[in-house]
């Protein structure tokens, strides 16, 4: 670090234990005070919002800001009440007069800075941790090719954070994380607001929670690895095997080590077969899976942290599918090992599944068995599948079927209270179609035909979330609409659904395009208030848009699907609901109704 020395004058102008203010040539401000011999010099502006520290109080060797009572050690610069610290200078006395030195120390301030990011949020503080990371990029050492401008490193800060101090694994607050930096680097959202909105869905579900993995998760004296001896010979399968008898601490050990050795597309080779068996968690198994690849592959020093994660979720993920209602979506999988699909020892394996479309005709047909409950749904997948249907093709439509399901959701559900039923529930059927698709196309044929049994399975078995009639149209409200100057957007922001959809209605797949990137910053801070539902919002309007820009034959369900999601303003904590339930489990002790 070179030294940049400025005089500040006489030390004869720096009263003993009173605050002095100080600037320089360029106008920067300096609160120096002279204590036990030496003048402490800390930035002028308290890192809160601004306000002059030299204005403030100064007792037994801290200073207190005279607005919001943050209090900052002279010695340090440590903030010992109220958020981030703030940045202290070096100073000497020199023949009579102080003299303080401007230069930062780059790394040490970086040290510094991570430090309070990754403070701000394990304690849940989202304004101070965007403070910290605008400090951060301020720096100058983002990449800025990556899209995400300054705030890169505050980003990956965050990923890494986030998925190293997630209690069950991976979560929606990272899968958050993934869709909406997405939207940053296509400029749909400013990056600021995007971290604020991440920072905070990570920070709620892990405040003030430490490292989850560290101790069991790296190679060690005391780590499950130590006691693997044939580690070395490197057997992707034994993440597999790991998960399945639920040995969690060496499923995640196993697969730090495999990132390090195999990078991310070797994590994504060990956990396929795992993912493909069953329907994970309403879907989250999948879902989260193709996430967290997304962000290892985005921030690759994240790597191990955001796989780590992925597979502890998967070690705690319930297999919805073992269940005694899958029964159906069972016997379909059984029946994929009569069919010639290629498996991890063929030599056809390589080859990745067909993605030809499905015909108009074929399609229809495929798909309203699909939406006419799982039985149905799994056979005509095994018949298609029979018959050479490449299972991307099949997912597809299944995933088109998934965005009718969800236009067609039967709000009053939402209205029970002996149910414990929301819109949330359907949306999963789409997301997890999309991230069949998005896996499949670098799985194995076998891999790819089972994760499309099972996404046609959870469409079918969803069938109760169904409306009786279809939505009435509201033509004359979506006329009013555009007669008073508004759009799609200004419709969804008055949380007319009806007017929506009928705007929704006129557009072709160009305007269908324009209003899934016009609704994104909807999705992202207005549409909902906890975390989990905006989380929600995002990823269905990225799976629904992926899924209609890959569509060969795209409609408008895709949008009427969004549209039936955001729009509504919906209950997201129901304290009725929730007294509701809890009695009637006390008094009959039978689960609430459901959708399977």
């Amino acid at each position: 670090m070179k030294s940049d020395w400025i005089d500040l004058g006489p030390l004869s102008e720096f009263p003993a234990e009173v605050p002095v203010l100080r600037k320089d040539d360029t106008g920067r401000r300096f609160a120096c005070v002279l204590r036990g011999g030496e003048v402490h010099a800390l930035d002028d502006r308290c890192p809160h919002q601004g306000y002059p520290l030299s204005q403030g109080a100064l007792r037994g060797g801290v200073l207190t800001c005279a607005w919001h009572n943050w209090k900052f050690e002279l010695a340090s610069g440590a903030c010992t009440f109220g958020g981030e610290p703030v940045r202290r200078y070096a100073t000497r006395i020199d023949g009579g007069r102080v003299h303080l030195n401007r230069a930062v120390d780059t790394a040490a301030e970086v040290r510094r800075l991570v430090a309070g990011l990754r403070e701000a949020i394990l304690r849940d503080e989202p304004a101070r941790a965007l403070r910290e990371g605008l400090r951060l990029g301020a720096l100058g050492l983002h990449r800025g090719e990556t899209g995400l401008g300054s705030l890169h490193l505050a980003f990956e800060v965050l990923a890494k954070d986030g998925a190293e101090r997630a209690e069950y694994g991976f979560d929606h607050g990272l899968a958050l994380l993934a869709d909406l930096c997405a939207w940053v680097e296509r400029g749909r959202i400013p990056a600021e607001e995007a971290f604020v909105v991440a920072a905070h869905a990570i920070g709620e579900a892990s405040a003030r929670l430490g490292p989850r993995g560290k101790g069991s998760g790296k190679v060690g004296a005391r780590s499950p690895l130590a006691r693997i001896a044939d580690f070395e010979l490197d057997e992707p399968a034994k993440v597999s095997e790991a998960l399945a008898a639920e040995r969690r601490d060496e499923a995640e050990a196993r697969m730090r080590e495999l990132v390090e050795i195999r990078g991310t597309a070797g994590a994504r080779r060990a956990l396929m077969p795992f993912v493909a068996q069953h329907l994970y968690d309403y879907g989250h198994g999948a879902i989260f899976l193709s996430k967290a690849l997304d962000l290892a592959e985005r921030f690759s020093s994240a790597a191990d942290e955001v796989l780590a994660a992925s597979t502890v979720q998967l070690a705690w993920a319930t297999a919805d599918t073992s269940l005694p209602p899958f029964t159906a979506t069972r016997a379909a999988l059984a029946r994929l090992a009569d069919l010639p699909l290629p498996g991890p020892d063929s030599a056809a394996a390589a080859t990745r599944p067909d993605a030809a479309p499905l015909e108009g005709a074929e399609r229809a047909a495929f798909e309203a068995e699909v939406l006419a409950g799982e039985q149905p749904a799994v056979e005509a997948t095994v018949r298609s599948l029979a018959r050479g249907a490449g299972p991307l093709a099949l997912l597809g439509a299944i995933g088109h079927a998934a965005a009718v399901r969800l236009a067609r959701f039967d709000s009053a559900w939402e209205a029970r209270l002996d149910a414990e039923v929301g819109v949330l529930d359907v949306t999963h059927a789409v997301t997890f179609a999309e991230a069949a698709a998005a896996l499949g196309r670098e799985a194995l044929p076998r891999e790819a035909a089972q994760l499309a049994v099972l996404a046609a399975g959870f469409v079918g078995k969803l069938r109760k979330a169904d409306a009786a009639a279809p939505r009435a149209s509201a033509a004359t409200t979506a006329t009013t609409t555009r007669a008073r100057g508004g759009g799609l957007l200004q419709a969804a922001e008055a949380r007319d659904v009806g007017a929506a959809l009928a705007i929704a209605r006129e557009l072709d797949a160009a305007g269908r395009r324009r209003a899934f990137a016009e609704l994104a910053p909807f999705a992202a801070f207005d549409a909902a208030v906890r975390p989990i539902f905006t989380a929600h919002a995002v990823k269905t309007l990225e799976a629904l848009e992926r899924l209609e820009s890959s569509d060969p034959q795209p409609d408008g369900a895709y949008l009427a699907a969004l549209l039936t999601h955001v729009v509504p303003v919906r209950p997201e904590l129901s304290a009725r609901r929730i007294a509701a339930v809890a009695k009637k489990f006390m008094s009959d002790g039978r689960p609430p109704d459901g959708l399977y």
